[in-house]
């Protein structure tokens, strides 16, 4: 499964790698591997990887624009089919964390198009306009990992 990541922060991309590697290290009770080249950062581990955008391939300013909300850093995620349901607790428990150390926006997309999550000066919204196979994983015991209040409403494609 994929998934963007869309965050406003002010951390470089390099420690915003590291912080992320700490993060699932932490998370999942394992080392991760942290790799650089001059395209991406990539952290991954046996349920996940991220790819952090150093070349914006993503297009950050179309996101912006489509989204209205400010964001400067696209991390692309996916997510392993065969360990998804744990994965997606640990990948929801780094969000967590991300969260609560970047203090900006953030906009998780499936799919490259479907909000799922979308914090916006400091108020989270949960999209509650899911189809069937969302609706399995995206639950509310899912999104108490997030230990972040929250609405649900409608969110645009």
């Amino acid at each position: 499964m994929d998934y963007e990541l869309f965050l406003q922060t002010k951390l470089d991309r390099k420690s915003l790698g590291e912080l992320i590697n700490q993060y699932v290290t932490e998370t999942v009770k394992e080392n991760s591997s942290l790799q650089i080249n001059e395209d991406e950062i990539v952290v991954g581990c046996r349920f996940f990887t991220f790819f952090i955008e150093i070349e914006d391939i993503s297009d950050i300013t179309f996101v912006q624009k489509h989204y209205n909300l400010v964001l400067n850093v696209c991390i692309r995620i996916q997510l392993f089919g065969r360990t998804f349901n744990d994965g997606i607790g640990h990948l929801f428990k780094v969000i967590s964390k991300l969260m609560k150390d970047t203090e900006g926006n953030l906009l998780l997309l499936e799919d490259g198009s479907t909000q799922l999550l979308r914090m916006e000066n400091g108020s989270l919204t949960v999209n509650n306009r899911l189809d069937k196979y969302q609706t399995k994983y995206f639950t509310p015991s899912l999104l108490s990992i997030l230990n972040y209040p929250y609405i649900e409403k409608e969110l645009s494609s």
